[in-house]
């Protein structure tokens, strides 16, 4: 199988290339690094696109239109709308709104819905996200998120993302890449590591995290390999910290 494995920062990818490691071929292509890692018969691309919706969405049809991928994953630092979701929480995306987008003027759609989709969600793909949960074997929350090119850092837009879209977090890529991947018809995948409030004191703690590591997702990558692949994951699990 060929993964294509995304992240919008270094930082963010970090820990999925230190578990993973064995580069077989190092590239870059139109300034986005990507490393090919071969794990057993399955071809892992690695991906960091840069930040925003549209650096997503690029990354993500360069993976198809380069190396065929047959999945997607994303993984990435999030901010939390919803009280119940703690810093260092790690959750799976269930559905993504584009909150940004907004046509209703001309077309009576609501915010953030596009005219060809149902409402105002793109909903990432229900098999797999049930397939990672069972194969991780832990409460991991499934969430709402709210994506655009606006890093969050007031109580405001906080509070209206959470009552007008109802969404758990906010980030600034999974929007691009759920159209991306419809677009093509490629399963994406979801796992989000919560490094702020998304108020005040959100770039402190965004900065933090990202100093510090908090990332977690090596705790988890041998279960959504595994979950991706219908294969025993060959890679050795890590002890919780």
């Amino acid at each position: 199988m060929r993964i294509g494995i995304i992240t919008a920062l270094a930082e963010e990818m970090m820990p999925i290339y230190g578990k993973l490691g064995n580069v077989a071929a190092e590239t870059v292509i139109h300034g986005v690094r990507i490393r090919h890692i071969k794990l057993g018969a399955d071809s892992i691309y690695l991906a960091t696109g840069g930040v925003g919706e549209v650096n997503a969405a690029l990354t993500l049809q360069m993976l198809v239109d380069m190396f065929d991928i047959e999945v997607a994953l994303n993984f990435g630092f999030v901010g939390t709308l919803n009280p119940a979701i703690g810093i260092g929480e790690l959750v799976i995306a269930d559905r993504v709104c584009h909150y940004q987008f907004d046509t209703s003027q001309i077309d009576g759609t609501k915010p953030g819905q596009y005219l060809d989709n149902d409402d105002i969600y793109f909903y990432l793909d229900g098999s797999l996200v049930e397939k990672t949960l069972a194969a991780i074997g832990k409460p991991i929350k499934r969430v709402a998120v709210a994506s655009g090119d606006v890093f969050v850092a007031d109580g405001a837009t906080k509070r209206r993302l959470a009552d007008e879209f109802g969404c758990d977090i906010c980030e600034m890529e999974l929007a691009g890449l759920a159209i991306a991947c419809n677009r093509n018809g490629i399963p994406l995948l979801s796992v989000k590591a919560v490094s702020d409030r998304a108020d005040d004191g959100a770039p402190v703690s965004f900065d933090e995290a990202l100093a510090k590591g908090l990332s977690r997702y090596d705790e988890i990558l041998p279960a959504v390999i595994a979950a991706v692949t219908g294969k025993t994951s060959p890679l050795p699990p890590v002890k919780n910290r």
